[in-house]
């Protein structure tokens, strides 16, 4: 009935468009300019009844499309023939604003928030508290973690349980919660002040400690029912705590402070740090022995109850954050990323702190708690909802449901929205077979860096990375094998047409193809020394690859021979994504928080030229201005010659539907995004630091 219905009209509308009156466009596109020259043809009609017939997908002319429904009806087509008359606009206006979020997060689960302090009653029973109010509680020693519910939107600091039942966590201005039913319930306490709690301490369900900025410390006697202030003697912020006993504790803070009391908190005193460096975590195993941590990699040690701290010799010049014995010998600290690594710190003694060794923790994010059980188990929690764990005192496992690393690259097979692969750091792969609800994580069989992915069929997928490293997949995932790429450059582009003939790119201008499925890859001469960061091929045959100084190179012969084409840019180009053998998109830039640089580069002609295309995401929608969104971008996904999206530093998505004019789409994400691949249109996928996935079922609209 529709069809019929749609095809009476298409007969209407092109006998009588002379005779038609013009109407008000419903949307605030050019209904029906297919070719946004600012004029609807008959042709363009027919094409939107093909559409409204299902006969033509969307992608074929987004403009007909004015609502972003994924469908075209009656009313639009009538909008168009108005518009065939003369009542057409050739500059579109942006999207409209979605009412509910278009992009979601899929990855980092259970949660994405930097979660800053944990608290275990046991090696089974525990909390972690973070950023947003974020609370998570596990009762099987993190194999499992649930949620709990903060009516709040604070950033906490501090957690202490005591028992299974009392619980409180601290925060951002003066915040306070306690719990008396395990975390299923949180009622907030006032704390009378608004400065920055950073930690709390409890010895029983009545007595307890927070401390914070400008030398805050905070009293309870009742279980936080009534707060009272304690004189530190101090106005430097204080920024962890520890008592062994309901009288003897201690204080680390700003420059070197440490604070111990022998009564409560009666009287503070000051002890002697001999450092300057701020001091994040302290902790005491007895009351002599124990250990302070701070910035630097300072580490301290006192065997007489803090009378004097002696400094240590850290392995790592880093900022640290998490201190914890698993007994009088082991000792566990947890730090900062380290650039020589690429890790996020931990460092372990079995002497008592005399001497400390690094351990892989083989994660690309920021450390700041631990808690210890024993002389083999401990638990790390960190940026971006990292979750780790040890059971002999060496190796760590983590404990989320797929990577927290940086993912680099993601990867569908054509046309399939369900199972997809994402990879990045320390051999990391994370595989979904129900379009993202769920991500998990499998064996690489390689700890370098995996910068980009490939997938020709569910089954069929390839990484590739530092040092060379390519691995493959047959069986969807269950086994990766390494492939022998021939090199030991980065490699940070792959394509596969078919199964058997992809390409990779990389450092110093290499370009390697396989015509095997990777069994054998051969070099191919680029014709540039710069590295190389993105390739795409349309067919067998013809493909681009972009990278440093605005470096492009084109082949028509499958790779035998590249030859360069002009940018007109010196900026990097990240990303690069063609539709056909005429159209492309490159993207790139510098990234810089405070002068960073943004490149769009579009061709329709093979890439004789390349030109320039603008944002527009200022105050006002009719203007060139890339003010509100001025990132560099690094990778573009098309889906046709109209629709394709960008992702960049900082959250940053971008988006065009008429194939010239970009805008911002409604990012869930602060993190860098590194990657994306759009399946068609709709659904597409997005990924990039501390592990993040984010997904949109609505083209980003």
């Amino acid at each position: 009935m529709r069809k019929c219905t749609l095809l009476g009209m298409l007969s209407i509308l092109l006998s009588t468009l002379i005779g038609l009156s013009q109407q008000s466009a419903l949307a605030q596109i050019c209904v029906g300019d297919c070719g946004n020259d600012g004029e609807v043809t008959v042709d363009e009609l027919i094409i939107g009844v093909n559409i409204a017939l299902e006969i033509t997908p969307v992608s074929s002319c987004t403009n007909f499309d004015s609502n972003g429904d994924g469908t075209v009806t009656i009313d639009e087509l009538l909008v168009a023939v108005n518009n065939a008359l003369g009542s057409c606009q050739a500059t579109p206006t942006p999207t409209p604003t979605p009412t509910t979020d278009p992009w979601f997060f899929q990855n980092p689960a259970p949660t994405g928030e930097d979660l800053f302090a944990s608290s275990f009653l046991d090696s089974a029973d525990g909390w972690a508290v973070g950023s947003f109010a974020e609370v998570l509680k596990t009762t099987d020693g993190g194999q499992n973690w649930d949620e709990q519910i903060v009516d709040d939107s604070v950033t906490f600091f501090g957690v202490k349980f005591v028992d299974s039942t009392h619980g409180w966590v601290v925060g951002e201005s003066g915040a306070i919660y306690r719990t008396l039913d395990g975390g299923d319930n949180w009622n907030p306490q006032n704390s009378g002040t608004t400065e920055e709690l950073a930690g709390v301490a409890f010895v029983d369900a009545a007595g307890g400690w927070a401390v914070g900025t400008s030398g805050t410390i905070l009293h309870t006697t009742n279980g936080g029912d009534s707060w009272a202030p304690q004189s530190s003697g101090t106005n430097r912020d204080l920024n962890a705590l520890t008592f062994v006993d309901a009288q003897n504790g201690w204080i680390v803070g700003a420059a070197g402070t440490i604070l111990h009391t022998s009564n409560g908190g009666a009287n503070w005193s000051a002890q002697v740090s001999n450092t300057g460096s701020d001091l994040f975590a302290i902790v005491f195993v007895d009351g002599m022995h124990g250990i302070a941590v701070g910035d630097s990699g300072v580490i301290l040690r006192t065997a007489d109850g803090g009378g004097q701290w002696s400094a240590q010799i850290s392995p790592m010049v880093t900022s640290l954050f998490g201190v914890a014995y698993g007994d009088a010998n082991s000792v566990w600290i947890v730090g900062d990323y380290v650039d020589d690594t690429g890790e996020g710190l931990i460092l372990y003694s079995n002497n008592g702190g005399v001497s400390w060794t690094p351990q892989d923790g083989n994660n690309s994010n920021t450390l700041y708690a631990v808690n210890a059980f024993d002389a083999q188990t401990a638990q790390v929690v960190g940026g971006g909802g990292t979750l780790l764990r040890s059971t002999d005192a060496e190796s760590w496992d983590l404990q989320n449901a797929a990577t927290t690393n940086e993912l680099f690259g993601i990867a569908f097979s054509p046309g399939n929205t369900t199972q997809g692969y994402a990879v990045g750091d320390f051999g990391a792969i994370a595989k979904t077979t129900d379009g993202g609800d769920t991500w998990t994580a499998q064996d690489s069989g390689t700890l370098e860096g995996l910068f980009c992915a490939a997938s020709i069929d569910p089954q069929v997928a390839w990484a590739a990375g530092s040092n060379g490293a390519i691995v493959a997949t047959h069986d969807g995932g269950a086994t990766w094998t390494a492939q022998d790429s021939g090199s030991t450059v980065s490699f940070f582009g792959i394509r596969f047409v078919t199964g058997t003939l992809g390409w990779v790119v990389g450092d110093q201008g290499s370009v390697r193809r396989t015509t095997n499925g990777g069994q054998i890859w051969s070099a191919q001469p680029s014709s540039t020394g710069n590295a190389l960061f993105a390739v795409s091929f349309v067919d067998d045959q013809i493909g681009w690859a972009v990278g440093d100084s605005g470096t492009i190179i084109h082949t028509t012969n499958g790779g035998g021979t590249w030859a360069p084409q002009t940018s007109g840019t010196e900026e990097p180009l990240y990303g690069v994504s063609c539709i056909s053998s005429t159209t492309c998109w490159a993207v790139g830039g510098t990234p810089d928080a405070t002068s960073p640089t943004q490149i769009i580069l579009k061709t329709t002609t093979g890439g004789d030229t390349w030109t320039a295309q603008n944002t527009y995401c200022g105050n006002d929608p009719n203007q060139v201005d890339n003010t509100d969104c001025p990132d560099a971008l690094f990778a573009v996904s098309a889906v046709d010659g109209q629709t394709a999206w960008a992702v960049g530093d900082f959250g940053l998505i971008l988006a065009t539907r008429d194939g010239s004019r970009w805008e911002p789409q409604d990012s869930v994400s602060t993190d860098a995004l590194d990657a994306v691949a759009f399946v068609n249109s709709q659904v597409g996928f997005a990924v990039g630091g501390r592990g993040t996935i984010v997904k949109t079922m609505s083209g980003g609209r």
